[in-house]
């Protein structure tokens, strides 16, 4: 049984292969093609100046993160927190707190270890397109599955909202 890191880490390569592959134009029906893009997104991610790009640009981005005011974020968070019934939490930081402070003094060093990591993750993630581009039928086929889902719920709660609104006005009949 994989552990939970292991876990957490196939998950993750398995939806940036997924994200990697969503893309393809519509017109790459044609398997032919399809497999053409398939491996072309292959070489891109394995070929080691791409992958040292994309790991520099992910630590880029986590350090300007980490940089990012605290306070407003966690407002943000507390705003999201309470549409799903949570209670907000009274923080008491200092308006200058960045993330990277509340996440502590390691926190400094994850765009470095990004850096050093993304390229060995985005090598496997090439690798991983293989395998999801095998798995493209039956990938289309549960997201047309669950887009019909998708429209019968949407479908289904604008019947219902109708219906509560129709419910709510006066009889014609009533008269005034």
């Amino acid at each position: 049984m994989p552990q939970p890191r292991a876990t957490t880490k196939l998950v993750s390569l398995s939806a940036l292969a997924a994200a990697l592959l969503a893309p393809l134009p519509a017109a790459a029906r044609d398997t032919s093609e399809r497999d053409r893009a398939i491996g072309d997104i292959q070489d891109k991610l394995g070929d080691p100046r791409t992958q040292e790009a994309i790991g520099d640009a992910m630590a880029g981005m986590m350090a300007a993160m980490l940089d990012m005011k605290a306070a407003p974020f966690l407002k943000a968070m507390d705003r999201v927190g309470q549409t799903t019934g949570e209670h907000p939490r009274h923080r008491d930081i200092p308006d200058d707190a960045t993330l990277g402070d509340l996440a502590g003094p390691g926190a400094r060093a994850m765009p470095d270890e990004v850096a050093r990591k993304a390229p060995a993750m985005i090598g496997a993630a090439g690798a991983m397109v293989g395998a999801m581009g095998e798995m493209l039928p039956q990938l289309e086929e549960a997201g047309k599955r669950m887009g019909d889902q998708m429209r019968e719920s949407i479908d289904k709660a604008a019947r219902t909202r109708r219906a509560d609104n129709d419910d709510r006005l006066p009889d014609p009949r009533d008269g005034d």
